[in-house]
């Protein structure tokens, strides 16, 4: 289900809420809970989840209070403005167990009730960089509380804060701190006890925790979930007489919480109903220095049993022939020949106790306890179990000290007695292992695209664990092409390596790799390494040839526009080798991009021989506006051996001039249209013809007025005067660069 925040008029909401309270039931015996706010990846609309754990007293609280849906009010720190309300809907109740379930008692039985919603927020409008809070306020607790005044009529606040969405125009991406699952547990009066309240953060935030003293916020009895207040310091619960923050749970070890674990540790003196409060803050290095960017509270409450007597269990060993238990500090000597058993006793005052023995010491697999658990049948019996250790449990002769754990299956956590010893053993001689290759001589010379491959083998004489590995000189196998992946195993392991050099492989100096193998015994490691030299070098190799089925490697064109077609050159580059080499056949322009120009050609590789076609039909343009201009191309071929001689160029020269014209013409300034079949027109037709440089434009006739009396922009134009007296005209005759003007007689006879 997914809500958006509502932005409400303050008049609005406080409508909302008194329309809702007739139907509302007090919440009494609530026993704590929390807020949580996840940032949600890759859920569509939705980016955030919202929930809210209700711990509730099963046995004795309302069952009206417990509500379809809730409120969170969220605000902001800096000025404590409403920015908008949460609906969360009811999504899962369960019952909260006991770490041990057959330590479960009757008069006490919890019940989670959460509130959950995956909710849209308009991030942009979450940049107070102060940071903002939400609230949940409902009345009233168990009234049976010891530590507090008047706790039937006490409220409950669940308080988070949370920091700025947005940050330097950045979407801050952060989730609020999650504790752990609890426990339903109690604690035995004068009994050491321990509960794990710690939190895990889903961004790796560093947390830090300390007990605070409960909000009791604004809600009462007769209003026991009123719309929320915003505040910057919530009222608390007022302790009970004698009650404060160093004495909680009072006792000879009165409730302490660690500040970096979260676990809690306490020896109560008094039977009683004890509420707490635990804030863990968030904090992250931001420019260089940590800063604490969130906080969550947890309320919770743990009741105080006189528990029936249990006593702890005792665990004592000796070693075979010995005559009394060891005594702690004292040292156990193994030598090569003596067992690496010894016996364990396990005694307990209490009948029908099942007692586990446990390694604490890190390396476990380096011992063999058996049985790991006993049963004392009656009181004071003593029953015998045995330890066997590993060579590595006290390796090469260092002395060690192995701790074990006796606990029992008291209630509500098992009593315990811990057992330290020293333990130094004779120290096992240890082989050197051995790494092999079947490369003869450990030395090769590859040619360039030879594959080269052969095993390396790593032995342990002790069928021990070994590792295989390659190390270059200098280089990496990856750089050079080289293929040989670490491997590990017991007693012998084999491993190819594979080379196939290439062209940049080829160089000075020798590649030098390094073949080691690694024995691990317990925690000293033995080497044996094998040096392998390679050389990569290059193929014998023909120089290839590259050629133009052109008789004459120097073209003339000669360009024309007035009428006659453009020149066209064609010709084929090949390219071949005598060797089965893979060549490379390719254009190049000599200062100039011959594409630009309008040359089709297509580079090829391949296995030659190769053939590609090349063909121009040039126009002006290329001229750039001169009568001539000379185009070199360098027709290249490449092939892939690694010498220096494996290029060939072959060059064509191409020239393109422009068409002559002579501009030198004669023009008649006379004519007669009589249709006696001389002089009857005017015309020109000797007129210089079209070429890049000039084309002709038009003419234009004028009468001495100057208007225009006749016009033509075909060079081929005649003018016969119709409807126009005898009399001296004037021509214009334009071309792109130059004009040609006269007068021209009109004679009619």
């Amino acid at each position: 289900m997914k809500h958006n925040y509502h932005f409400l008029s303050f008049s609005l909401l406080c409508l909302f809420l008194l329309l809702g309270l007739s139907e509302r039931v007090q919440a009494t015996h609530i026993v704590g809970g929390e807020l949580e706010l996840q940032y949600l990846r890759n859920q569509g609309s939705a980016n955030y989840r919202i929930n809210l754990n209700l711990y509730f007293d099963e046995l004795n609280g309302n069952p009206g209070a417990e509500d379809p849906t809730t409120n969170v009010y969220v605000f902001r720190k800096s000025d404590n403005r409403l920015m908008g309300i949460v609906t969360l809907p009811l999504v899962n109740r369960q019952a909260v167990s006991y770490s041990n379930p057959d330590c479960s008692i009757s008069s006490l039985s919890t019940r989670l009730i959460r509130y959950s919603s995956d909710v849209s927020i308009n991030t942009g409008a979450f940049n107070d960089p102060q940071g903002y809070y939400m609230v949940w306020e409902r009345c009233c607790r168990n009234g049976t509380i010891n530590n507090i005044q008047n706790p039937g009529a006490a409220g409950s606040v669940f308080y988070l804060e949370f920091p700025a969405l947005v940050q330097n125009n950045n979407l801050f991406v952060n989730s609020s701190p999650v504790f752990r699952p609890l426990k339903g547990d109690y604690i035995c009066i004068n009994k050491p006890f321990t509960f794990d309240f710690g939190a895990a953060d889903p961004d790796g935030d560093s947390l830090s925790y300390k007990l605070v003293t409960p909000y009791n916020g604004y809600s009462t009895s007769q209003l026991p979930s009123p719309p929320a207040t915003a505040s910057s310091a919530y009222p608390e619960v007022r302790w009970a007489s004698g009650i404060n923050l160093t004495q909680v749970i009072p006792g000879p070890r009165p409730l302490r919480v660690d500040a970096q674990s979260g676990l809690l540790t306490v020896t109560a003196s008094q039977t009683g109903l004890y509420v707490f409060s635990v804030e863990v803050s968030e904090h992250r290095k931001i420019n260089g220095r940590y800063q604490r960017i969130g906080l969550v509270r947890r309320d919770f409450q743990f009741k105080v049993i006189d528990c029936p007597v249990n006593n702890p269990p005792k665990l004592m060993m000796r070693q075979k022939g010995a005559n009394s238990f060891y005594t702690e500090g004292s040292l156990v000597t193994l030598s090569k020949t003596d067992s690496k058993c010894v016996d364990l006793f396990i005694t307990d005052r209490d009948a029908n106790q099942r007692v586990r023995i446990l390694p604490l010491t890190g390396n476990n697999q380096n011992m063999v306890i058996t049985p790991q658990e006993v049963l004392i049948r009656n009181p004071g019996d003593t029953v015998k179990a045995q330890i066997c250790f590993e060579p590595c449990a006290a390796p090469n002769g260092r002395t060690v000290t192995i701790s074990l754990l006796a606990v029992d299956e008291g209630c509500p956590q098992g009593l315990e007695d811990t057992l330290r010893i020293r333990l130094q053993m004779e120290a096992d001689p240890n082989l050197p292992p051995d790494v092999q290759t079947d490369l003869p001589d450990n030395k090769a010379t590859v040619k360039v695209g030879q594959a080269l491959a052969f095993n390396v083998t790593g032995t342990d004489p002790e069928k021990g664990f070994v590792s295989l590995e390659a190390v270059g000189r200098g280089f990496t196998l990856a750089q050079a092409g080289m293929t040989f992946a670490p491997v590990s195993g017991t007693a012998t392991v084999t491993q190819k390596f594979q080379w196939t050099p290439q062209c940049s492989q080829v160089r000075n100096q020798e590649y030098v790799i390094d073949f080691i193998v690694t024995d691990t015994y317990c925690d000293l490691k033995q080497r044996d390494t094998v040096t392998v030299r390679l050389t990569a070098i290059p193929e014998t190799n023909n120089k290839p040839s590259v050629r133009t089925t052109l008789t004459n490697p120097l073209i003339e064109m000669v360009l024309s526009v007035d009428g006659q077609q453009t020149p066209l050159v064609e010709f084929d580059a090949i390219a071949s080798d005598t060797d089965p080499d893979l060549l490379k056949l390719a254009l190049q322009g000599l200062g100039f991009d011959w594409k630009a120009m309008g040359m089709q050609f297509e580079d090829k590789s391949g296995r030659g021989p190769l053939t590609s076609p090349f063909s121009w039909k040039p126009g002006c343009a290329v001229l750039n506006g001169q009568p001539e201009a000379t185009f070199v191309l360098d027709f290249l071929t490449e092939d892939n051996s690694c010498l220096p001689d494996r290029y060939d160029t072959t060059r064509v020269t191409l020239v393109v001039k422009d068409s002559p014209a002579n501009y030198d013409i004669a023009i008649p300034n006379v004519f007669t249209p009589n249709n006696d079949g001389k002089n009857d027109v005017f015309s020109i037709p000797a007129l210089p013809a079209d070429n890049c440089a000039e084309q002709f434009r038009k003419i234009e006739i004028y009468n001495r007025w100057g208007r225009v009396v006749y016009s033509s922009t075909n060079r081929d134009f005649v003018w016969d005067g119709t409807g126009y007296s005898s009399g001296q005209y004037f021509y214009l005759i334009d071309y792109s660069k130059r004009q040609y003007k006269g007068q021209i007689t009109l004679i009619r006879q």
